[in-house]
């Protein structure tokens, strides 16, 4: 199993309308096939931006083969939709986890 972690600052001017829009179509597009499970959605605490606030968007994925065919079926569709509707107002960046038994 791995996360997918997504980190993404967004502007002060557009901090709800990327809220309202990740938790109404971002995340319902991103589970609707079942590749991707599991969204949780955090405030980054530690991270002091002055323009915006950042957010952790993360979800679990069998492995890393899922997650590419996920990414080429959604996750671009996903990407150039948010691009063109909050254009620099919002940026991301992903990284991707693999779980450590304690």
């Amino acid at each position: 199993m791995i996360v997918y972690n997504t980190t993404f600052h967004a502007h002060l001017d557009v901090v709800q309308d990327f809220l309202d829009w990740l938790r109404t179509v971002y995340v319902p597009r991103a589970i609707a096939d079942g590749r991707l499970s599991e969204p949780r959605l955090t405030f980054v605490l530690n991270a002091e931006e002055s323009d915006g606030h950042n957010y952790s968007l993360q979800f679990r994925a069998a492995d890393v083969d899922v997650l590419r065919d996920w990414y080429a079926a959604v996750g671009d569709d996903l990407v150039m939709e948010m691009a063109g509707r909050f254009g620099d107002k919002v940026a991301g960046f992903s990284t991707l986890l693999e779980e450590v038994g304690l």
